[in-house]
């Protein structure tokens, strides 16, 4: 199992703001990589009402359960374990999960459901001392484009991003995290 603190900073792009952000750094298609993300949470909403998010992502070479959960404005602690495809498989076709220490220390009364799926086809690349992530997503019947930047401290990071916004002339929007966009954009379609 892995654990490490994630200090992130998010940005919502128009299609052509993330067109323009591709040109700028000279991306060609085959940098991007696509990766499915499923979120869970139980009947009674046991990780969203603790401002939890918990996910099975799929990659080409591996699959990959994450528990993330803030600490403060911009970090997250972040837990993975990666899973076998027969794992990914039960998983994602009868809600079975391993036993895993992270998910174990809930207790949990009711069974994981699997409230959606979104995929990403994202490029990541090393900028100022951090890493820059490039996400187009789809997702029920929507997509959207982030900016995503990692760094190592929240202060530098914040410097960093807000920066490269301006010198690009991107408004700073409220971006909520993937999950919870896929779960506002569900709700608005039941609703």
């Amino acid at each position: 199992m892995q654990s490490e603190k994630e200090i992130e900073f998010k940005n919502l792009l128009t299609k052509q703001e993330f067109e323009c952000f591709v040109s700028f750094f000279q991306i060609v298609q085959k940098d991007f990589h696509t990766q499915t993300n499923y979120y869970f949470d139980t009947q009674n909403n046991f990780f969203k009402d603790n401002r939890m998010g918990f996910r099975l992502r799929v990659l080409t070479n591996k699959n990959e359960l994450t528990l993330k959960r803030p600490i403060e404005e911009h970090v997250m602690e972040e837990n993975t374990v990666e899973v076998s495809d027969f794992e990914r498989d039960a998983i994602i076709n009868q809600s079975t999960f391993p036993s895993i220490p992270f998910l174990q220390q809930f207790n949990l009364a009711t069974p994981l459901l699997c409230i959606g799926s979104l995929q990403t086809n994202r490029v990541e690349m090393s900028y100022k001392n951090g890493t820059l992530f490039l996400d187009h997503s789809i997702y029920s019947q929507t997509e959207d484009y982030e900016v995503e930047y990692e760094s190592s401290d929240v202060k530098y990071g914040k410097k960093v991003f807000l920066e490269l916004l301006e010198a690009h002339n991107i408004p700073i929007r409220h971006t909520d995290k993937k999950i919870a966009r896929l779960v506002k954009y569900n709700n608005m379609l039941k609703g």
